[in-house]
């Protein structure tokens, strides 16, 4: 009977801390209840991953949903599967190009949504890719840099109009804390100096840093901050999603399926990994500029709190663009 004991009261122990490390790598939960009945909301990435979960929690609050996808027919299926999940044939999906890779597809995506929609009430800029190998894109820029950073920045500054007419319009900008493993140095030598071949974590860390910057840098804009614009950065934390398909470690079938146990532990369901995404998107706090982590305010790197570092690297992204000073560039 003492055996027995031992080996319930062991099981219990074991059982107790696993729930305790899945409950605490699953991060915090959106407990807003807002509906955004009619609002059309634009997301970036929409046909798989956190994007595709994000869609599925906004359908569900009423939301009029733009999945702006590289690939039409991964965005059509994306979309059946949302209407399918919540259980709303009715529920109001447009699936739309946008390539962010081509600074032209992302003119023809504004201008395909400003000839349909008056008004804008949220972009998640939530597309990105990690660890890809190393090229340029046809503008020019390399791959990692143009997807993650270069690409929303254009799409926000030509959405803006659409923004302004909105009463409270919020931009989300999706980084991640791998902006703290990188520097200033690594992240002018990544911006000025685009056909350098930079390593795969410093090029991501370096575009969620610079997606950091331009989120404080943008909220400051006067035609931003005087239009009841809000604009934030989230991380969404690890989650298992495609944008590991490049990663050497997770790319190979047999070590993915090695470390299965591992992930379902430590790693967060698209589902989870949205819920900050969404608090950010529904929360009636108006603080702007800042930076959400597992559903709640918490402190980028120094360096993605300076202003100084923020306002000149913006004008660094505008020569880099060859754009005008001031804010008349789509």
């Amino acid at each position: 009977m003492r055996q027995l004991w031992k080996y319930i009261t062991g099981c219990i122990a074991i059982g107790s801390a696993v729930y305790g490390l899945i409950k605490y790598f699953s991060g915090g939960v959106c407990r807003c209840s807002a509906l955004l009945t009619k609002r059309v909301v634009i997301i970036t990435g929409a046909n798989s991953g956190i994007g595709k979960a994000l869609a599925v929690e906004l359908a569900k609050k009423g939301a009029i949903l733009i999945l702006a996808c590289r690939d039409i027919k991964k965005g059509c299926e994306a979309k059946s599967d949302i209407l399918r999940e919540v259980s709303n044939p009715k529920a109001k999906i447009f699936v739309k190009h946008l390539d962010l890779c081509s600074l032209s597809s992302i003119r023809k995506f504004v201008l395909n949504v400003s000839e349909q929609f008056r008004a804008v009430y949220a972009l998640v800029n939530c597309a990105g890719v990690f660890y890809h190998p190393f090229g340029l894109t046809a503008d020019g820029f390399e791959t990692t840099f143009q997807t993650n950073y270069l690409g929303p920045f254009v799409l926000t500054h030509c959405l803006l109009p659409l923004f302004q007419r909105h009463l409270q319009a919020r931009v989300i900008n999706v980084v991640s804390e791998a902006h703290r493993r990188v520097n200033v140095y690594d992240l002018k030598v990544a911006t000025t100096c685009q056909e350098k071949k930079q390593l795969p974590y410093v090029a991501y860390g370096v575009s969620k840093l610079a997606l950091l910057l331009f989120t404080r840098e943008f909220a400051k804009l006067p035609s931003v901050k005087g239009s009841n614009i809000i604009v934030n950065a989230v991380n969404p934390g690890n989650v298992e999603t495609p944008i590991y398909r490049h990663f050497p470690a997770l790319a190979n079938p047999w070590l993915f399926a090695i470390q299965k146990p591992i992930r379902l532990l430590v790693v967060k369901t698209p589902k989870q990994g949205c819920q900050s995404i969404l608090h950010a998107l529904l929360t009636t706090n108006t603080s702007t500029g800042q930076y959400y982590s597992d559903c709640k305010l918490s402190l980028a790197s120094p360096i993605a709190t300076s202003d100084k570092i923020a306002r000149d690297y913006y004008h660094i992204t505008l020569n880099l663009l060859n754009w005008p000073t001031n804010e008349s560039r789509c």
